[in-house]
């Protein structure tokens, strides 16, 4: 026991202030960290649904300034009741993506957005009565849904470090895994041996040495940059006013719910970051935020936002969680939405690089949600048997995904999504094995007596 004292690290403040400079880089690591998964959504939309480039630019530029907007919600917060106020980094969530690009082609691009406005309303709402839902998440749930995240993850940040694209030429060239190991192995030894500034930025010099190491190996292409204009508005409706079709606002509310789980996930892997607990009412208070910036994203044009826990692993890794750094994070993310150019030149950051670094953050993702799931008592079975086919579940969902492809769309969409599998069985074998945990028997007779009575 006195060793395990001896190791543990100090809780860390996310309230602490920092000196400008320091904020300031800190807050531009998240935005390089948050920016492929961000832009990815876009990308891919668009290009589903057909779009010119410059239309592809607006849905880029418009899912950043959402973006931005809803991450500074969550950590300065509305009022008493609207955002969490942690330090907590949101960009494009990628469960709704299929049906986004589902109901864009059987209708069209304002139904979109009328229906991620009218799902972000009905989370929004339900936010007042989800304080009946938080005792259903308890670690075993949490912890199963937080691993599953960074195993998930991994393959995709593999994928970027041998080249992005298995399709192109030179995926898996040498130099592709080179450059990626490399840009790893960096952050893993300044994360070990560094001290000081120099450990914190251990995931931004990565970048920066990777990106330096690409230029004599070909790798950097600046191209796209120069055809990009230095600044353009963002405009509400750019593609028409939204159109709310019942059908497609519950469909898209059903995918949504998926980041309204992970944001259970988010705050159990920064508490178990920062050696913290955080209350149901602030769990609620960022799940609110969130439908509200779903609102927003759709008004201008972009996808809804989910919590990026690459950007909690930064946390783990640097050791600063101060609010004000991703503050920062949001501001800079803002400024960058209104230039195209600006946008094209992170775009332009190698692939290679972004997965050797991405592949240490998924890594310390699925860490916490082992170490979350340390905290479980396993000795009566029952969550044994709730973790372990949830994860079984889970995980053959996320890889055989073409399983369900005979079934109705929507639960096709569903099933083959291994976070909502996880997630789903988790919580309903939990409720199953733990049942009288839930609904004691003694609350259950005072209910039956009150019913005679009457």
């Amino acid at each position: 026991m006195a060793d395990k004292r001896a190791v543990k690290l100090e809780p860390i403040d996310i309230n602490e202030k920092l000196p400008f400079s320091e904020i300031l880089i800190m807050g531009l690591q998240h935005v390089l960290t948050l920016f492929p998964g961000t832009i990815a959504v876009p990308l891919i939309l668009a290009s589903a649904l057909n779009l010119d480039a410059r239309l592809t630019t607006v849905m880029i530029t418009s899912t950043l300034f959402a973006t931005a907007i809803t991450t500074f919600i969550q950590v300065q917060g509305i009022g008493k009741n609207i955002g969490s106020r942690l330090p907590l980094v949101l960009g494009s969530a990628f469960a709704p993506l299929s049906p986004m690009i589902a109901i864009g082609l059987k209708y069209d691009i304002p139904s979109i957005f009328g229906a991620i406005i009218g799902s972000g309303l009905i989370l929004f709402l339900l936010s007042f009565f989800m304080e009946k839902v938080v005792k259903f998440f308890p670690p075993v749930v949490v912890g199963a849904f937080v691993t599953i995240i960074g195993v998930t993850l991994a393959p995709t940040a593999f994928k970027d470090l041998a080249g992005g694209n298995p399709a192109a030429k030179n995926f898996g060239d040498p130099k592709n895994l080179l450059l990626g190991l490399g840009v790893l192995l960096i952050i893993i030894l300044l994360s070990i041996f560094a001290r000081g500034m120099v450990r914190n930025l251990a995931i931004l010099i990565g970048l920066v040495v990777g990106i330096l190491a690409a230029i004599p190996m070909g790798l950097l292409d600046l191209g796209p940059v120069t055809h990009e204009a230095f600044f353009m508005p963002i405009t509400p409706f750019k593609f028409g006013l939204p159109k709310f079709g019942i059908g497609s606002i519950l469909i898209m509310t059903l995918f949504c719910m998926i980041n309204t789980i992970q944001c259970f996930g988010a705050f159990a892997f920064l508490d178990e970051v920062t050696g913290r607990t955080t209350g149901p009412k602030q769990q609620i208070n960022g799940i609110r935020g969130q439908a509200l910036g779903q609102m927003i994203a759709g008004c201008f044009n972009a996808s809804p936002s989910s919590t990026f826990n690459e950007n909690i692993g930064i946390i783990k890794l640097s050791r600063i969680g101060s609010r004000s750094t991703v503050t920062c994070a949001s501001i800079i993310l803002l400024i960058i939405s209104f230039s195209p150019k600006f946008c094209a030149l992170i775009t332009a950051i190698p692939k290679p690089v972004i997965g050797g670094a991405t592949l240490a953050l998924f890594g310390t993702i699925t860490a916490a949600g082992i170490s979350i799931l340390s905290s479980v008592d396993y000795s009566n079975n029952n969550n044994s048997i709730v973790l372990g086919t949830s994860m079984a579940l889970g995980i053959g969902a996320n890889f055989t995904g073409d399983a369900f492809n005979h079934l109705p769309t929507v639960a096709s969409m569903l099933l083959s999504n291994g976070l909502f599998v996880v997630s789903f069985a988790a919580v309903i074998l939990n409720i199953v094995v733990n049942f009288r945990t839930y609904f004691p028997k003694k609350a259950l007779t005072s209910d039956s007596k009150v019913v005679e009575n009457s």
